[in-house]
This record gives C-alpha cells, sequence and structure tokens, in this order.
C-alpha cells in the first residue's frame, strides 16, 4: 500500500508538471488574473453574492426584516464563536474557548442566540417554510461543553421546522474530537439527528500545525491522522475534512508536505474534502506579521494540479476545484445553496448572514486592524441588540436584476452557465445591459481565447486551465457597485474604482432612459 501511494503520487506530481509546462501563464497574466493569497471581499472563495465586504451599514433593517419572504425549503446556519486555536490564518468571527470570561461570555451569548432562532422559527411557520439543511460551524462547536453543545442541538432540533430527514453538520477539530468527552457527544449529535461532520484538519505536518498555532500541550504527530479516524469510526457517516493548501511551510519542503497529506488522506478515505488555497485578510495574524513563506504561483499551480490527479486516482470526484468526495451521493448541500441567490440561506448568530429571496443581509461583524478583537466587539454588539429586543440584522443588500446577472456567472461559472440561463437573467431587464457591455462580453470574450473558458453544447464552463483560476476569474465578474462598495468598507476605494463604478451607474441610468423611450 505504501509503495503503491509513492507510485501514485510520484506519477500525479509528473502529469501535474507536464500540463503545467503546457500552459500559457502569460496569456493569463495578460488579463491581469494571477494565483493569489489574497481574500475575495470576504471570503477565502467565491461562494457568496454579493462577497461580504459589500454589504453595507446603511440601510433600514427593521424595512429589510419586514421584506423577509421565505421559499417553501430554506437552508441554515448557525455560528458558535468559540474555538481552542487562534489560527494565524482565520478570517472568522471567534472567541478562545480557554479565556478566562469564556463562560461568561458563553451565558450571555447563547440566550441571545436561542431570541434570534426563536424570532425566525416564527416567520418561517408563518410562510410555511422548513429547514432542509443545517450547519452548526464558527468557531467550533464541537467543543464546547456537553451540557451546553446538548442544550443547543436539542434546541435547534425542537425550534425549528425541519424537513423529513435533513442534512444536519457541526464543525470539529482534532483537539475536540480527542478529548474523553468526545465519544459522549457523538451520541448527543446523533439523537438529534446530525448525520454530517466537518474536520478542521488543515495539513497532517505537524511543523506546520505548530507554526498556526494548531497544536496544543502533548500533542503527537500522530494525532490528526487519530481524530480523522476516530470521527470516521463514530457513527455519523457523512465526514468532509479541510485542508489548506500554501501554508508557510516549515521543516519540509512544500512538495514532501503535500506527498504526507495526499497518502494520509488515501489511508483515512474520508467521504467528502475541502481543500482551500489559503487566502489571508490583512487583520488576520499571519498578513499582519508580514508572512512571506507562502508557495508563488508556479508551485502553487503545481500543488493544486498534483492533488486533483492523486485524488482522482485514489476514487475521489472532482466537485468543484476544491471539494473532492467520494461519490455524488457525499455533495454538501449546504455549500450548494449557501453559492446561490435562487435558494434561500438564514443565518444566525453572531456575523451569520443570510440570502432569502433576493435580500441578502449580515448579522453584526467588525472589520478592524485584529481579527479577534474584532471578533469580540461584534459578539457584543449581538448580544445587546438581541438583549435589548431588536432583531440582529446589521447589514444588507438588495440583489436587483443586474446583482443577479453578476450572480450568474460569479457563481455559477464553477459548474457552467448556459446560454439559456443567460438569456433568460437578461431579457427584458434594461438594468443588465451595462453589466453585459462592461463586464461579461470583454471578459468572455478574453477567458475564451486565453483558453481559461470553453463553450460546449451551448455552456460556458472551467477548461482545466480556468480550474486553476476558479475563484479569481469569479471574482472578476463581480459588478463595478459590489467592487466599489466593498472596497469603501475596507477602507481600499482608490480613485480609479470610483470612476469605473460612475461609469458603470451611468450606463445603467442611460440604458433606463432608452428602455423609458421606448416605452413610451
Amino acid at each position: 500500500m505504501g509503495k503503491d501511494l509513492v507510485a501514485t503520487f510520484r506519477e500525479a506530481t509528473e502529469r501535474a508538471s507536464e500540463e503545467l509546462a503546457g500552459f500559457d501563464l502569460k496569456a493569463v497574466h495578460a488579463l491581469g488574473l494571477s494565483k493569489v493569497h489574497t481574500d475575495l471581499l470576504g471570503s477565502h472563495t467565491v461562494v457568496t453574492y454579493p462577497p461580504l465586504d459589500s454589504l453595507s451599514a446603511d440601510i433600514d433593517s427593521d424595512l429589510l426584516l419586514g421584506e423577509v419572504d421565505f421559499r417553501s425549503r430554506v437552508n441554515g446556519y448557525v455560528h458558535v464563536p468559540w474555538c481552542e486555536y487562534p489560527c494565524k490564518f482565520c478570517p472568522y468571527n471567534t472567541e478562545n474557548i480557554n479565556a478566562p470570561d469564556a463562560k461568561e461570555r458563553m451565558n450571555a451569548y447563547f440566550p441571545a442566540l436561542e431570541k434570534e432562532v426563536q424570532m425566525w422559527s416564527e416567520l418561517l411557520r408563518r410562510d410555511s417554510s422548513q429547514m432542509e439543511s443545517l450547519y452548526i460551524g464558527g468557531g467550533t462547536p464541537f467543543a464546547i461543553p456537553v451540557s451546553r453543545l446538548e442544550k443547543l442541538v436539542s434546541f435547534l432540533r425542537a425550534e425549528i421546522p425541519f424537513t423529513d430527514n435533513p442534512t444536519i453538520c457541526v464543525e470539529t477539530t482534532p483537539f475536540a474530537v480527542l478529548q474523553p468527552d468526545a465519544r459522549e457527544k457523538f451520541a448527543i449529535l446523533k439523537a438529534n439527528g446530525v448525520n454530517r461532520m466537518s474536520m478542521g484538519v488543515q495539513s497532517f505536518d505537524f511543523e506546520t500545525l505548530r507554526d498556526t498555532a494548531r497544536t496544543f500541550k502533548g500533542h503527537q504527530r500522530v494525532d490528526e491522522e487519530k481524530a480523522v479516524k476516530i470521527l470516521l469510526d463514530s457513527g455519523i457517516n457523512h465526514i468532509n475534512i479541510d485542508m489548506i493548501q500554501d501554508l508557510p511551510e516549515q521543516s519540509s519542503s512544500p512538495l514532501d508536505r503535500l506527498r504526507v497529506d495526499l497518502e494520509t488522506i488515501a489511508r483515512l478515505q474520508p467521504q467528502h474534502i475541502t481543500w482551500y488555497n489559503m487566502r489571508l485578510r490583512p487583520e488576520t495574524t499571519y498578513a499582519r506579521r508580514g508572512s512571506s513563506r507562502v508557495s508563488p504561483e508556479e508551485q502553487s499551480l503545481l500543488h493544486r494540479l498534483t492533488i486533483w490527479n492523486f485524488l482522482e486516482t485514489t476514487g475521489y470526484q472532482v466537485l468543484e476545484g476544491d471539494r473532492f468526495a467520494k461519490g455524488k451521493e457525499y455533495e454538501d448541500k449546504f455549500r450548494k445553496a449557501r453559492g446561490s441567490v435562487t435558494r434561500d440561506l438564514l443565518g444566525m448568530g453572531v456575523s451569520a448572514y443570510s440570502h432569502v429571496n433576493g435580500i441578502f443581509f449580515q448579522n453584526p461583524r467588525v472589520i478592524g486592524n485584529n481579527v479577534r478583537l474584532d471578533s469580540r466587539m461584534a459578539t457584543d454588539q449581538y448580544i445587546e441588540r438581541l438583549r435589548s429586543g431588536e432583531h440582529a440584522i446589521t447589514f444588507g443588500f438588495s440583489i436587483d436584476a443586474s446583482e443577479r446577472l453578476a450572480a450568474l456567472f460569479a457563481l455559477g461559472l464553477k459548474n457552467g452557465v448556459s446560454h439559456q440561463e443567460i438569456h433568460d437573467a437578461y431579457l427584458g431587464q434594461p438594468d443588465c445591459g451595462a453589466y453585459m457591455a462592461q463586464i461579461v462580453n470583454p471578459r468572455i470574450q478574453s477567458y475564451v481565447n486565453a483558453g481559461l473558458l470553453e463553450a460546449k453544447d451551448g455552456v460556458i464552463e472551467f477548461s482545466r486551465l480556468g480550474k486553476l483560476f476558479e475563484n479569481e476569474i469569479c471574482a472578476s465578474f463581480y459588478s463595478p457597485a459590489v467592487v466599489a462598495t466593498a472596497k469603501s468598507r475596507r477602507g481600499e476605494l482608490t480613485e480609479e474604482l470610483k470612476a469605473l463604478y460612475k461609469n458603470y451607474e451611468f450606463a445603467k441610468l442611460w440604458d433606463r432612459g432608452i428602455d423609458s423611450q421606448k416605452m413610451s
């Protein structure tokens, strides 16, 4: 088995090297595209539209709440911010579960969360809507005390109107799974219908984990592998593990580390793998310290091709550029809903976001200079809003026809966009003319010419080369309005971006005027 995996890795790497040598990266760079390790206006992948940083506080949140109208099927997310690790790459709203005031803050947070869940459950029942999937993430929900975890999941099951046999996923870490109370927690989750778990492994390389602050006192080099085995033997039969490519290397070369990661996964055979490229927000520890040991572009592309080749050879399907499964039945239903504007997602808890029937909104989230301090501030805001009898909606974004068209490209390209879909979204919508003229038409043609996109049977989809730049290409379809709003919120709005946004808005007004003249 060991020799087979060594040979499999060598062959996967050799094929990847040959493929990379045949790609014209200069043509890609000429289009302003490159493999980057910065975040994509609020996320490490293009998974929402609009991107989270473009949500504005300049909204009437009471009016927005009144406009919420759920579809018959809804997907949910619940945020539990406590975690054991202060990971240097983490951009999420998290707090240290070992902090002296953690218990006190939990005692304030969870009653606030229950109030919000109750409010939304009433509205779901009003609209005769049911939840078909729920992701309980963070943070590390599995790390909170047994009694609190049991109270949380039993409350959610009792309060929320679910469909029959919903998909319910809980997030964990290797450290939490290795604790003595893990078996008791597994039993609690199974008793409450949890049928999927996701564990953030990130890497099986000990030195890399130590550099990212993922190790703990008494940590052994085999603990991550041991934790995956325990999870696979937990009785919960749909397991995802998260990995991160291009974490700053330490004692071994990046390719050696990748070999260890892939060979370990091949031995363990989890049902689903999410393998992210590392992307850093400016306020994360890595970014603030100016980490410079990240793999350069060509090395990063070689790694990604090697991952694809190796996992396909060892029985995995490539669902998207960063998602792999043992079969279609293990596809992440929550992920599909999260990356859609035609399916409802309801987020509950601090920093959680929602898109419901054309309205995008988010609970308190702070963008500052230090993600850990920002997290505490956002949690305080969330607790205070619920404690005072308010709802938690703080930011919002209205998705009009042009933004729905932008979402079709930014989110849909990963699985292909048909000419019919484009036609249906564009036809009779004057607001869409500027987007088609300024964004879609020039980009599609140039990307096809560079070999990044292909048109097959009436569908525009990524080529093999295009998949390597999947998220960068998808992000290039963000509308000028979305980019300007996000950059302004981040304090990064340039005069050039302002001008592009003004030209875009003027073109939309012009198209509306022309359309009005036609109608009169």
